[in-house]
């Protein structure tokens, strides 16, 4: 929490993986909201602020079986997600996931006019996948697993953009319209 919150407050290059997005979207609720206790079901079962919570279909406290696991679609719900760029415009990504818990729905709202916004969901609406932070270089985090998909010479999208922000190439490669070219890694773009 503490790296997450120097990240953001620094602006410096964030991306939150499965457990690393659930505790972007408690520092955000804890130190842009005010809600002190805000924390995980996980962690707090009886935090006044379950800013993530078991998913739905799970029965809490049982482990055996119940994760959401395997490829699952993530819908886009904006044309200027840099995460969206990233993936080559497309309105969706095919994913693997592997968590038991998820972000509150019923709290989107508080964290959107704050500047956190959910720009990928599951399909139905309902599961928040994707979070961008306005106002930041790279904030970026997501409940599925990329690293799965992830190959040398074809890296993940998510840390792709992380290692063109760090390197403080993003802006170009966006400008550029995400494509690698010889020129991707060179110090004169």
């Amino acid at each position: 929490m503490c790296a997450i919150n120097w990240a953001r407050k620094q602006k410096k290059p964030f991306l939150g993986v499965c457990l690393g997005m659930q505790l972007a979207v408690c520092e955000f609720a804890r130190n842009i909201l005010g809600w002190e206790d805000a924390n995980s079901t996980e962690f707090d079962p009886e935090s006044k602020h379950p800013v993530v919570i078991d998913m739905p279909e799970q029965n809490p406290g049982q482990m055996g079986g119940t994760m959401r696991l395997g490829k699952r679609q993530t819908i886009f719900k904006t044309t200027n997600s840099v995460l969206r760029k990233l993936y080559g415009d497309v309105e969706y990504v095919d994913e693997r996931h592997r968590h038991r818990f998820e972000v509150n729905p019923e709290l989107i709202g508080h964290f959107e006019e704050k500047g956190l916004h959910f720009v990928g969901q599951d399909v139905e609406g309902e599961r928040m996948e994707v979070i961008e932070l306005d106002d930041h270089p790279y904030f970026v985090a997501v409940q599925y697993h990329p690293e799965f998909t992830s190959r040398p010479i074809k890296p993940s999208p998510p840390y792709f953009g992380l290692l063109l922000a760090s390197a403080g190439k993003l802006p170009g490669f966006l400008q550029k319209g995400c494509r690698l070219s010889k020129d991707t890694y060179s110090d004169t773009n």
